[in-house]
This record gives C-alpha cells, sequence and structure tokens, in this order.
C-alpha cells in the first residue's frame, strides 16, 4: 500500500503563506494528520475489499460501520465498526463443533439468540444472501415447517440461528489480512511525517520573526 507522504508534506508546507507574526504555533494541518488521513482512507476501502473477496456479507451493516476518524490533535486514527466486527475475523466456536474456527478465542455456550441478533439474522434471511433451507429431520431444531404456528420465514431464521450457534462462525482473518497489507510499513511511514513535521515547525518559526 503506497502512501504518498511528500505529497501530505508539501500541502503541508504551502500553508505555511498563510500564517503571520500574529498566528504563533505549529502548522495545525500536520504531515502525520495528513499520513493518518490517507491511511484511515485506504484501510476502509481495503477492509471492504476484503470483506468482500471472504464473503462475509451478512446484513451489510457491518461493511456500512467503518468509519475512519483522525483526531483533532492529528495524532491518533481510529477505525469505527460495530463491536462483533471480529466474530467474523476469528470466527466462533459452535456448541456442538470447533471445525470452523478452531483457533478462536470465542465460542457460542447456548442456542438462544437475543431480539437484536434475531433481528440481524431477519435482515439477513430477507436481503436474500442467506441460502437455507427449512431443516426438518434435525430434532434440536425442532421447528421444521410442519410445526403449527410458525412462518416459512420464521423457520428460516430458526433454522440459521440453530446453525450459527452450532456450528459457529468459520474465521476469515477478513480484518486481519486487510490491517497487515495496508499497515505493513507504517511505523517507518509515521516516523517520516513526525520527522518533517518537524521540519516545518522549524520553518514556521523562522518565517514569524
Amino acid at each position: 500500500m503506497s502512501i504518498n507522504i511528500g505529497k501530505a508534506q508539501a500541502d503541508a508546507l504551502s500553508q505555511l503563506g498563510s500564517f503571520g507574526e500574529d498566528r504563533p504555533g505549529p502548522v495545525p494541518l500536520t504531515v502525520l494528520q495528513k499520513i493518518l488521513v490517507q491511511y484511515g482512507s485506504d484501510f476502509a476501502i481495503e477492509l471492504a475489499e476484503s470483506m468482500k473477496q471472504k464473503e462475509v456479507f451478512g446484513s451489510g451493516k457491518l461493511a456500512d460501520s467503518i468509519i475512519p476518524e483522525v483526531n483533532e490533535e492529528g495524532n491518533t486514527l481510529t477505525i469505527r465498526m460495530l463491536n462483533y466486527y471480529d466474530f467474523p475475523n476469528k470466527g466462533v466456536k459452535g456448541v456442538k463443533s470447533s471445525a470452523n474456527a478452531p483457533t478462536s478465542p470465542y465460542q457460542y455456550k447456548t442456542f438462544g439468540m437475543n431480539r437484536d441478533g434475531r433481528k440481524s439474522i431477519s435482515d439477513y434471511v430477507l436481503s436474500g444472501r442467506a441460502k437455507i433451507r427449512n431443516v426438518r429431520k434435525d430434532k434440536a431444531v425442532g421447528i421444521g415447517l410442519e410445526r403449527k404456528g410458525v412462518s416459512a420465514l420464521d423457520s428460516k431464521i430458526n433454522t440459521l440461528i440453530y446453525l450459527i450457534k452450532a456450528y459457529g462462525i468459520k474465521t476469515t482473518n477478513y480484518f486481519d489480512d486487510a490491517f497487515n497489507k495496508v499497515f505493513k510499513d507504517f511505523a517507518v511511514t509515521a516516523a517520516d511525517a513526525v520527522g518533517r513535521d518537524i521540519v516545518i515547525t522549524i520553518q514556521r518559526l523562522n518565517t514569524s520573526k
């Protein structure tokens, strides 16, 4: 992933002329801040692509939740996502089997699911992305179409919840792979950016004398 630190420095240097003697202090938009913004943007793009390649779809809310933010001081990059982002990344062991995520630190303990989780599964089924048939023979599910009072939609939702809880979520490493690709040279680039910020600050101080 190529980060254009030279352009970031040029942009920051171009701001020097807009600051007079009555505006003491460092240049507000630093090289480091510009680099962090660029890294955040590149990571968001790479993360979405990784999710697509690894087929981490669900309801689509996870991909829509990716928001890179740089703080006002320009020294911290935060990637905001829904808090379950790591489940499809590292996977989740199932109640009946751990084969889909043998090394995951997460594991389902019961077959139950809360209202929000069920709503997400419902959205996924309604989106048409879930390829699932109603289970009629597995007594552990207990929710085949033959059961009175259960609609076809509810039967599919219940079946999918059971399968997820029983067999877990497969490890994809979608997040780790994207992170390692984008940030592999971050330490060197960030150190270079800080060094250039120091040079710019010195030039700023000299021009204000």
